[in-house]
């Protein structure tokens, strides 16, 4: 069995700088990329479709869906579009906040058997109805007012 190592934490004062030097709004637009090419990712996912299924679908080369999901394109509000129709959801989907993530998926089919039985019940409780048709129960060991006048 091979031991798991935890990640350790890598100071270097070059990679600092260099961090340094991305903007704020720089950050945000490679987060939004990111986070753009996993939806696409996860909507690809959820259809059962690999990068060539969706290429196919797309009407694009393969290598241009990986390059789509590598987080690094800078996409036209036009293949948006094209993206979020193939895919069969609302462009806002795609740039909404909401992301959808598909954990496991598994085809399940339950085939029985056995004939339906009945189930009975058996409580302390009998079962009436009043004048008006309403339903009500009674306990079996002591009757209430009601249904001992009712019985008279």
């Amino acid at each position: 069995m091979s031991e798991v190592t935890k990640a350790r934490k890598y100071n270097s004062s070059k990679l600092q700088e260099l961090l340094d030097e991305v903007t704020p709004l720089e950050m945000e637009q490679t987060k939004n990329k990111m986070q753009l090419a996993a939806r696409i990712e996860d909507l690809m996912i959820a259809k059962g479709w690999n990068k060539s299924q969706f290429a196919e679908k797309v009407g694009k080369n393969p290598s241009e869906i990986t390059k789509w999901l590598s987080g690094t394109q800078n996409f036209t509000i036009d293949v948006l579009t094209e993206v979020a129709f193939t895919l069969g959801v609302e462009l806002t989907a795609l740039l909404g906040k909401q992301q959808i993530q598909v954990i496991y998926r598994k085809k399940i089919v339950v085939k029985s058997v056995a004939t339906p039985t009945a189930i009975r019940i058996t409580t302390p409780y009998e079962q009436g109805t009043d004048v008006f048709g309403t339903c009500f129960f009674t306990s079996q060991g002591a009757k209430s007012s009601y249904s001992q006048k009712r019985q008279a």
